[in-house]
């Protein structure tokens, strides 16, 4: 299949990534602002302010990125380094058809993933986030959420 697209590049997912990672906690962070769920120190009396702040930052994911996700499988970050994610079909001459996978494996699955990036500051979970990305650096280019959600990024053209 000659018209497919081929694997993006291991850099192109990196800088996306970390564009993702810049621009949805911004986002969260103005949200608990705006919504003042930890505005005073008693707010962290209880420890229920980490259950709004996990809904925020879905709510942030989601603002950012659900439209671009359901429409062309792109994060704002993807969508700026030119890549995309689409169905694997577990296939081995590395090209892809350009079509996006189903929302629901992206949100479900794929982006269960996301908050794993951020918990590598925690001692006896830094090991998941770094498990996932080694996975890139495999033949086919894919992290361990891309096995999970049976989905490939791809460089567009």
């Amino acid at each position: 299949m000659s018209d497919g697209l081929s694997l993006a590049g291991r850099f192109r997912r990196l800088v996306a990534t970390l564009i993702d990672m810049i621009l949805v906690p911004s986002l969260t962070l103005v949200l608990v602002m705006i919504t003042g769920v930890v505005e005073d120190a008693e707010d962290y009396t209880d420890r229920w302010w980490m259950l709004w702040v996990f809904v925020l930052a879905v709510v942030s994911y989601l603002l950012l990125n659900g439209y671009g996700l359901w429409q062309s499988g792109q994060t704002l970050g993807k969508k700026l380094m030119g890549i995309a994610i689409v169905p694997a079909d577990a296939r081995d001459d590395g090209r892809y058809a350009p079509n996006p996978p189903p929302l629901w494996k992206l949100i479900c699955l794929r982006a269960l993933f996301f908050p794993l990036l951020f918990v590598v500051v925690i001692p006896s979970f830094a090991a998941l986030p770094i498990i996932d990305q080694l996975f890139i650096f495999g033949k086919r280019r894919r992290c361990l959420h891309d096995f999970v959600s049976g989905t490939a990024v791809v460089r567009l053209k």
